[in-house]
């Protein structure tokens, strides 16, 4: 694992730790769910492109 530092507001920060406990995860286990969507999302639409 690596960590990493970001910059976000404060309001949005406060918000996306409520959603995280909605979603019952973590701030960073939610952060690596969407950055995995996010490259298997763009792998897929490359692949598509290929096609």
């Amino acid at each position: 694992m690596t960590r990493i530092n970001i910059t976000v507001p404060e309001d949005l920060l406060e918000e996306f730790k409520k959603y995280c406990d909605s979603q019952v995860r973590t701030v960073s286990s939610q952060i690596q769910f969407f950055m995995k969507q996010a490259v298997e999302s763009s792998q897929q639409q490359k692949g598509d492109e290929n096609s």
